[in-house]
This record gives C-alpha cells, sequence and structure tokens, in this order.
C-alpha cells in the first residue's frame, strides 16, 4: 500500500515529511535502498510536457578499506526535505513496490 500527499499547505508538506521518512528508514532498515523521482510538468503554449528525473542518495565512495559503499539515512532526509520545500513540487507518492519517492513538480512558463 503506498502513500499520497498533495501539498496545499505546510501542515500537509510536514505530514508528508513524517510519514515518508518513516516509509523511507523501514525500507532502508530492510536494506531496501528507495529511489526519488521527479515528475516535472511543463505547463506552456504548446501543452503539457512530462520528464522524469531520478537518483539514489548514497556515497559512491568507499567508507572503509574494504571499498563498502556507505548508505547515509542523513543524505535521504536532506534530499526529502528539501523536494518538500519547494512550492512547485505540488504532490508526492511513496511507491513501496520499488521502493520509490515520486514527488510531481508542476512549472509553468508564464508565457503569455
Amino acid at each position: 500500500m503506498g502513500l499520497r500527499f498533495e501539498l496545499g499547505s505546510a501542515e500537509d508538506r510536514k505530514k508528508a515529511f513524517r510519514e515518508l521518512w518513516r516509509a523511507i528508514l523501514g525500507d532502508l532498515a530492510r536494506g531496501r535502498v528507495p529511489t526519488y523521482h521527479v515528475v516535472v510538468v511543463e505547463e506552456g503554449n504548446e501543452g503539457t510536457e512530462f520528464a522524469d528525473h531520478y537518483m539514489t542518495p548514497v556515497s559512491l565512495e568507499p567508507v572503509d578499506d574494504r571499498g563498502s559503499i556507505g548508505v547515509w539515512a542523513q543524505d535521504f532526509e536532506f534530499f526529502l526535505k528539501l523536494l518538500l520545500r519547494l512550492r512547485n513540487v505540488v504532490a508526492v507518492e511513496y511507491v513501496p513496490e520499488r521502493p520509490a519517492v515520486v514527488f510531481t513538480y508542476v512549472h509553468s512558463c508564464g508565457c503569455g
């Protein structure tokens, strides 16, 4: 069962952070590394276009002499807070099957 939040107010964003952060930490504890996706909706004179950008906030630098890769919960927290603060992010969804956090970012060119 996924989580979906419409982000119309500061309270909506705070609630989304609390519940998403809990889900992300649960996945990390189980060894599942979520990806973050930003679906960009471009609204302009030519119609609506979509683009998808994604990332996994993990360190690719070795963290020890054996070459182990680090996964820092703080990186996931930082980008979750950052993306939820952007006013153009109007919705966010957690897809546990993947796992993924999908942000909907609406950009309007303001063209006449």
